[in-house]
């Protein structure tokens, strides 16, 4: 693997990774608010938006390994 290939994919990791972000800073949010408000419906609530953002995750972490899976010698998909 060259130097270039390696810079790239290297960048695009860390831009993943950056995306990846948002949608764990939400769930995290969301789960210690309805934690600590405490009824029923809050955490009904965070359940459901936070399966959202674990679906979100899910869909990021997918295309960073399809990505890194399917690089070839020239760092083309």
């Amino acid at each position: 693997m060259t130097t270039l290939i390696r810079n790239e994919i290297l960048h695009e990791i860390e831009q993943d990774l950056h995306d990846l972000c948002q949608p764990l800073t939400s769930l995290q949010c969301r789960l210690e608010l309805a934690q600590m408000i405490g009824d029923p419906e809050s955490l009904k609530e965070a359940v459901a938006l936070g399966l959202e953002d674990t679906r979100r995750l899910f869909a990021g972490v997918a295309a960073m390994r399809e990505r890194l899976l399917h690089k070839d010698g020239n760092g083309e998909a």
